[in-house]
């Protein structure tokens, strides 16, 4: 966050569902609501980055709407941020819960890194930064962080960085590019150990943006706040979206267990049929496009499918709702069921990480994979 970021155009198959905007109601229940709290914010909850080439006095962001401020509270091993007590404080004073961020140096290196760690924890004590808050590793390039070391060694750098700050307390968080995550870190090893623990920045397009579009979320496991703009509301300061409920108090959101029994919506983006635990099919099923309420979090069938319960003993494929993660090997363009072009979707460029929903579909005899409603792409274009 030291320069701006490198715009990352990306594309998912999440739906704009009506005004209500019920997006990833698999991460969050729907019947979430916003409110201005200096320990907690819900889903969809809209929030700045700051650094000290902000103002010390953050009254007009939350005016603005900003529901939570994560402050720059450290860099290396000397720098601290002398902006961070009174940032931290304007951002209590004015209801929005505060949040911290470390700017990594480190690069691969495990050791260094529980060094930065400790003085980020220090230095997040010293500025006022509530225990129990977020703390998070911002890895990217600059100031000497070297990023190109290899995915799994880095990643093991970070994850020393990140076991440090959750031993004091803190709640860790690792904040990088949707590019830096797909192709710097060992990625699916952070989130194993820390579930739901990524902050990533991704924008659509340059310049003002005064609230998240979606359409472009980079869709990938473990994410709990999107950063989609450097220009919130021409305010020149970072924008940020929660995707899940955040909160200070409490077990963490990066390290809670899913519990069986918590009730979430969701959208069927592919007919689903309705199977026992056995893995027997029932005869029901949901509709495409049709909303869903399920419990808990994936589960396994007896015939090793990965479901979600919907019921007493009652099921439907994960696939057919929550999607499965997949990359792009090449660039490529989105087609409407018929075959044609779909001209409301951008291309999604080689690299870039994208939900499918269902089994291949076939269109004028060829595999697609769908990505949105009326949206598929050839399953050739996949690693």
């Amino acid at each position: 966050m030291v320069k701006k970021k490198t715009i990352v155009k990306l594309a998912c198959a999440t739906m704009l569902l009506n005004s209500g905007m019920a997006l990833f109601p698999h991460l969050a229940p729907a019947t979430s609501t916003v409110q201005a709290s200096s320990t907690s914010v819900a889903a969809k909850a809209l929030g700045i980055d700051v650094a000290s080439y902000q103002s010390a006095d953050l009254t007009a962001h939350a005016k603005a709407g900003s529901q939570f401020a994560v402050v720059k509270v450290s860099e290396g091993t000397g720098y601290r941020n002398p902006k961070g007590a009174s940032q931290i404080k304007s951002a209590i004073a004015n209801d929005m819960m505060p949040m911290g961020y470390h700017f990594a140096t480190f690069s691969s290196n495990a050791s260094l890194a529980k060094k930065e760690a400790q003085y980020a924890i220090s230095s997040a004590k010293a500025l006022g930064l509530p225990k129990g808050s977020y703390l998070a590793c911002d890895y990217e390039t600059g100031q000497g962080n070297i990023i190109t070391n290899g995915k799994s060694v880095t990643a093991k750098a970070i994850l020393a960085f990140m076991d440090e700050i959750k031993a004091a307390g803190y709640q860790p968080l690792l904040y990088a590019s949707s590019s830096v995550l797909q192709n710097n870190i060992n990625t699916p090893s952070i989130v194993k150990k820390y579930p739901n623990s990524l902050w990533v920045a991704a924008y659509a397009i340059s310049g003002r943006v005064d609230k998240p579009n979606f359409k472009y979320f980079p869709s990938m496991d473990g994410v709990a706040i999107w950063q989609y703009t450097d220009n919130w509301k021409g305010m020149s300061t970072d924008g940020n979206v929660a995707i899940l409920p955040l909160s200070i108090s409490g077990a963490a959101v990066s390290q809670a267990p899913t519990n069986p029994n918590t009730k979430h919506t969701g959208t069927v983006m592919y007919k689903a049929y309705v199977y026992k635990q056995n893995g027997e099919r029932t005869g029901d099923s949901y509709k495409a496009y049709s909303s869903i309420t399920y419990y808990g979090g994936k589960t396994k069938l007896k015939n090793g499918k990965s479901a979600i319960r919907v019921g007493e003993n009652r099921y439907v494929l994960a696939s057919n709702v929550l999607g499965n993660s997949r990359t792009f090997k090449q660039d490529a363009e989105v087609y409407q069921g018929d075959g044609s072009l779909n001209s409301s979707w951008k291309t999604y460029k080689k690299g870039s990480p994208v939900k499918t929903y269902g089994p291949k579909h076939s269109i004028n005899g060829e595999d697609y994979y769908r990505v949105g409603k009326d949206a598929y792409v050839k399953s050739e274009v996949f690693k």
